[in-house]
This record gives structure tokens, sequence and C-alpha cells, in this order.
């Protein structure tokens, strides 16, 4: 759930740009409005949002809801099942198929039912029959490149389009070495590949227990906020994402205070394996320990004290040509 698919190289001043005045034409310094635009959403929760600690989706309703109100027509393609932790990784599946999900919660049923697509809402599972219960899920970045070579044109007519991807809301955090692993991230790549501005947002400071409904909120409201500024929609050009990180809030705290940051680094690994046998090794999740170095413009540093923490991500994995010295 909070990890990601490709290598990251993140340059902090490309990232404390973004505070500096925008560049985009026609108007830099116009606000940018969602009124009309096409927006898809991705995730790697699912879209099923059946549990009671909302961490199978529920994030991406509350995300449709403020983008729908903001008006924006929302189309949302997500998993079938949680697929957290799958990077840019593919099911491999020659065939794949979309249902609705088994019950949308009725709190968000009638969400965007005025846009133009009608609030599509699909989930997307392995094989040529329909999906059900119990059927295996292609990955995150499989549902972005399914949705918009082929759902969105069938469906929609959106053969133009969209003009934005978002992936998320994420049940827990996506900073530091988690992006390398984030299906929430892995997502967005795909997307920033075919050239669509993106934004990838998550929510919570810890995995467990999952974020609040005010902490989604939350972070729904911000991305609706940071989408009104020109320099985020020019990202995509440089194959650059914008990876949102909300931290948890309580009821009635309001917006937490945004803050620019790159993308951080740990003193250790994620995981640790503890033999537990002759033949067998245990699982366990270390804690976060950012590098020292780090801690004054890193994205978890940032999120552990309270800021909604912004980074700019290259998804671009070359580097630049040099002779041999």
């Amino acid at each position: 759930m909070r990890f990601k698919a490709v290598r990251v190289a993140v340059a902090a001043a490309v990232a404390l740009s973004l505070a500096a005045p925008a560049q985009a034409s026609p108007r830099p310094d116009h606000p940018v409005s969602l009124g009309g635009k096409k927006v898809l959403l991705v995730n790697d929760d699912s879209v099923q949002a059946a549990k009671p600690d909302g961490s199978d989706g529920r994030g991406i309703y509350v995300l449709r809801r403020a983008l729908c109100r903001a008006g924006a027509d929302v189309a949302i393609v997500g998993p079938w099942a949680s697929q957290g932790a799958k990077s840019r990784s593919t099911a491999g599946s020659p065939a794949a198929s979309v249902a609705p999900p088994l019950a949308v919660p009725a709190e968000f049923a009638a969400d965007c039912a005025d846009a133009p697509g009608h609030g599509l809402v699909l989930g997307a599972c392995q094989g040529g029959t329909p999906c059900g219960p119990g059927s295996p899920s292609i990955t995150p970045a499989d549902v972005a490149e399914l949705a918009l070579t082929g759902v969105l044109p069938q469906r929609l007519g959106w053969t133009t389009g969209p003009d934005l991807v978002v992936s998320g809301v994420n049940a827990g955090p996506n900073t530091d070495v988690s992006i390398n692993l984030s299906g929430t991230v892995g997502a967005a790549t795909a997307a920033v590949e075919r050239g669509i501005p993106t934004v990838a947002v998550s929510a919570g400071t810890r995995v467990a227990p999952p974020p609040s409904t005010e902490t989604y909120t939350a972070a729904a409201d911000a991305v609706v906020r940071l989408l009104s500024s020109p320099r985020v929609w020019t990202f995509a050009r440089d194959m650059v994402l914008v990876n949102v990180n909300q931290p948890d809030v309580t009821p009635g705290s309001g917006p937490s205070p945004v803050r620019w940051t790159k993308v951080g680094r740990v003193a250790q690994g994620w995981v640790t394996y503890v033999p537990s046998g002759d033949v067998t090794y245990q699982l366990s999740y270390n804690p976060v320990t950012p590098a020292p170095e780090f801690e004054a413009d890193s994205d978890t540093k940032a999120l552990f004290d309270g800021y909604l923490s912004v980074s700019a991500v290259a998804v671009n994995r070359g580097y630049p040509a040099s002779p041999p010295r």
C-alpha cells in the first residue's frame, strides 16, 4: 500500500522551485480551474471500500467527492483487490475484465452523478471472465494502462484525455525509499510515461492504523488546492509526478501547512528477515529512521513534523552520459 515502481532521482532544486512563481503559459499567475476537466482516479487499495477501517479504497471515494465538487468530470478505475507494494509491476495477464465494485459505500454513491461521465466506477481483475469475489486483480500500473488505452475511450469517449490522473488517496504514507515500492506511485508512473499530468497522494503518518476519514478528506482537499497552481500541470513534460503526503489530522484542526520537500533517505532498509527456524525466516518491518543529513528538507521529516509534504518525483531512470575519467 505504501510502495512504488521505479527508482527515483529527485533534485532538491526542482522541488524547491515549485514554490516560486509558475512559468506556465499563457497566464502563469492565473489559477487553474478544475471545471470541466477530465480526471482519472486510480489507486492500489482497490475500489471495494468494504472494510470498516477504510483501508481498502475509502480514500479514492473521498478524493472523487472533492474533485467533483470542484467541477471535474471524474472516473474511477482501480484494482479489484488490494495491490499494495506492487510498484510499477505488471500482472502479465493476457486479458483483463472490469466490473463495478461489490458495493460502493452509500454515502458516495451519488457523487459525480451530474457530470458527463456520471461518476464511472470500475474495478479491474485478471482474465476474460466477469470479476467476482476472489477474482485476482491486475496491478495498479496495469489499471492505469487499461483505463487510459481501453476503458475510458470505450466507456466515456475520452480519446484525447484525460486531462489529469490522480493516484490515491492511499492508506498510509509514501515517502523516502517506500516510493520505490509503492503501487500508488507505480500507477502514477504509468500515467506520466504517457505524458499526462499526474499526482500521487497518500494519507496518514504510519501504515497502521489506517487514516481517519478526516485525514483522507484533508488529503483530498489539499490536492484540489494544489491543482490550482499552473506549475503542477507542467511536470509531465519532464516525466515528473507530484507526490503528496498528508499527515494525520484531528477534527477541526484546519489545513496542514505545506512544505515542498525532496525524497528522503533512511538509515536502514524497510524490512528485516529474522530466522524463525532452520530454513524459515519471519518478515518484519523496520521503523522509519530518516538519515540525519536529510532531515531538514526530506519528505518523511516534513510528514512527521505535521506538514503536508509535496515532492517532485522523476520517473525517467536515465542518468546524464559523461565520458569516463
